[in-house]
């Protein structure tokens, strides 16, 4: 990235809801300076815990998993239809998401076995939806925005207590990847290994 970024991060308690994004984007706003602005987000609140949950409550042969996923998917539905996006797509993207989920929570609760690639998996996926969100709602307000699956760039290796970026593949992979926006929303809490 050039200079001349503003970078901005908001936990999940920030995106609550609707309303909590209509005002993380007025913060946005109110200190962009000129430059480009980059914000970093969080699952909404609650959201990967709860996806945590989901799939703990699936390894245990628990059939609220299935609940706990409907109310999260009414909730990003809900939302989406607060902030009264241009972009339907948005929806039908949040809709094949958990449809996946309850997938691949189906196969943990027949087998009892929930890796941590799974629980990886899942619980990645409120940083998705929330990125897409502030995007779509950026667009929506006619900002030029994009939004970055940090998967498909931050490339780490897990150590004991923490991860180690590779710096130079992830450098690579931003400056083949980087889009020309004003506004560029980046998930938070998510990479991808080697493998």
């Amino acid at each position: 990235m050039s200079a001349g970024w503003t970078v901005h991060k908001f936990g999940g308690t920030s995106l609550a809801d609707a309303d909590r994004y209509r005002a993380a984007c007025e913060i946005i706003l109110s200190e962009r300076k000129g430059g480009r602005v980059a914000v970093v987000v969080s699952a909404m609140s609650g959201v990967t815990n709860a996806l945590i949950e989901a799939v703990n409550l699936a390894a245990a042969q628990d059939d609220s998993y299935l609940q706990k996923l409907q109310s999260l998917e009414e909730r990003h539905l809900a939302t989406i239809a607060g902030l009264e996006l241009r972009n339907a797509a948005l929806a039908e993207t949040v809709v094949s998401d958990f449809s996946a989920i309850k997938e691949v929570l189906r196969g943990v609760w027949i087998t009892r076995l929930a890796s941590e690639r799974i629980i990886e998996f899942v619980s990645g996926h409120g940083e998705l939806w929330s990125a897409q969100l502030l995007h779509a709602y950026l667009e929506s307000r006619d900002y030029r925005s994009s939004w970055l699956d940090a998967r498909k760039i931050l490339v780490v290796e897990p150590n004991a207590n923490t991860v180690t970026i590779d710096w130079k593949t992830s450098m690579q992979k931003l400056q083949a990847q980087f889009p020309e926006t004003d506004f560029l929303v980046i998930t938070g809490y998510i990479a991808s290994t080697h493998d």
